[in-house]
């Protein structure tokens, strides 16, 4: 189910009024940038990938019936898009594999943005985990989004997807180590915080 606010404006962007796309991309440009930005770790990448996420969903419009969010649908297309980067990146390095290449520069562009160590700190031991359990983490933890949400956009059921987020939770508590100490439980914390 769409959000009241969008739900005003959906009929023209269903209608291909330009206008209405410019809301859209006013309205939840920052939220799916950011999701990319934590699942890519490359800041590039991740305005690429929200371009295209975008298009897509610009082109697609008409198909969108409003059984969720257009926050959620919106995020399910990121999520795609980046699962889609993905493959075509494990393609790409397996071809590397077999031509020799030079060195690519390591340097991790979202470190640049983070000034608190801390915060860093953390960052890097969120990038530790495995993409999925990531992808968990971000949308639930900074991207705020419900496990009914969550379900849309990963296409699993919301109970698996709860087990699975306090499993990459208790993943991320353990890389950190004793920088975590007696915090609340996961739903307690709310969203926008990890530990």
């Amino acid at each position: 189910m769409t959000e009241p606010d969008d739900q005003r404006w959906l009929p023209d962007l269903q209608a291909g009024r330009r206008e209405a796309c410019a809301e859209m991309v006013r309205r939840h440009y920052e939220a799916v940038y950011r999701f990319l930005a934590h699942l890519t770790r490359d800041i590039h990448q991740a305005e690429d990938l929200t371009q295209e996420t975008f298009a897509v969903a610009w082109e697609k419009i008409a198909t969108f019936q409003g059984r969720s969010a257009l926050r959620t649908w919106l995020h399910r297309i990121a999520y795609t898009k980046f699962i889609d980067a993905q493959r075509a990146q494990r393609r790409a390095d397996a071809l590397r594999e077999r031509i020799p290449s030079m060195e690519a520069s390591s340097a991790d562009p979202l470190d640049s943005l983070m000034a608190d160590e801390a915060e860093q700190h953390l960052y890097r031991r969120l990038h530790e985990l495995d993409a999925s359990q990531r992808s968990l983490l971000v949308l639930h933890y900074l991207q705020g989004m419900s496990y009914r949400e969550m379900a849309v956009i990963l296409d699993e059921p919301a109970g698996t997807l709860k087990w699975r987020t306090a499993e990459a939770l208790k993943i991320l508590r353990a890389l950190l180590g004793d920088e975590v100490k007696d915090h609340a439980p996961p739903e307690a914390s709310g969203p926008g915080s990890i530990a």
